[in-house]
């Protein structure tokens, strides 16, 4: 379960027995949104971590994602010199404190669709260390551009194609997809076709969500217009 809304509201130890009390037994653990001095990637962001885990680990729960910030530019420099570089750096390390496996990481928006491969490649290889050094994976979720004049959305890394392409050309075993199943289906897929069209060795992470094929509402499941049965389904292959 994805943590933000309760954790800005009510603090990480509610949040958690919340999330406990309404049958969760793990957490999606949100760095996006916070401010830059939030605990949670503050300067005391590793005792935060360890303090959230012990939480975690005192009622029987696991963090077992996380998500990162997405606040990068494309004129952003990749290194430490860049402070939101340094939140998602930070993010990386307090997940896999947390117990995370794996933590979303969104590819950066380019000025134009031709320089968005190399951009993100650098980008993301630039991650590669961090992840080597903490033992997590990053994340890569196919996502979306909604065009507010024409009324739609524009698919970004929104095929199991240019995913499995960025995949491969990343070349470490420290990089994985998540599917967001909400915006597969903003961007011309069934979530269940989005699913089956990538190998599980590379699918390791999931956003799960219901809406209308229109909007990206994050409904509650079985609320929205999706064919769950199919979605677990396709899972279960």
């Amino acid at each position: 379960m994805e943590s933000y809304e309760l954790y800005k509201r009510f603090g990480d130890e509610k949040a958690i027995l919340m999330l406990k009390e309404a049958g969760f037994d793990c957490i999606d653990y949100s760095f996006f949104w916070l401010e830059d001095q939030d605990p949670a990637l503050g300067e005391n962001y590793i005792a935060h971590a360890k303090e959230v885990r012990r939480l975690l680990e005192e009622n029987g729960m696991t963090c077992n994602q996380a998500h990162a910030p997405f606040d990068m530019t494309y004129d952003d420099q990749l290194d430490l010199t860049n402070k939101e570089y340094v939140k998602v750096v930070r993010a990386i390390e307090a997940a896999a404190i947390m117990g995370a496996k794996n933590i979303i990481v969104h590819a950066i928006k380019t000025p134009k669709p031709e320089y968005f491969f190399e951009r993100n490649l650098l980008y993301y290889k630039s991650l590669e260390p961090y992840c080597r050094k903490f033992g997590i994976c990053v994340a890569i979720e196919n996502l979306f551009h909604f065009d507010q004049k024409r009324d739609y959305c524009l698919g970004v890394l929104h095929t199991p194609q240019l995913l499995r392409e960025l995949i491969e050309a990343l070349d470490s075993p420290w990089f994985v997809v998540c599917i967001d199943v909400g915006h597969a289906a903003l961007t011309g897929y069934e979530p269940e076709d989005m699913i089956l069209s990538l190998d599980k060795d590379i699918l390791k992470a999931l956003h799960i969500h219901d809406n209308d094929y229109r909007r990206d509402d994050h409904r509650l499941p079985y609320t929205g217009s999706f064919c769950w049965n199919n979605i677990m389904s396709a899972l279960k292959k």
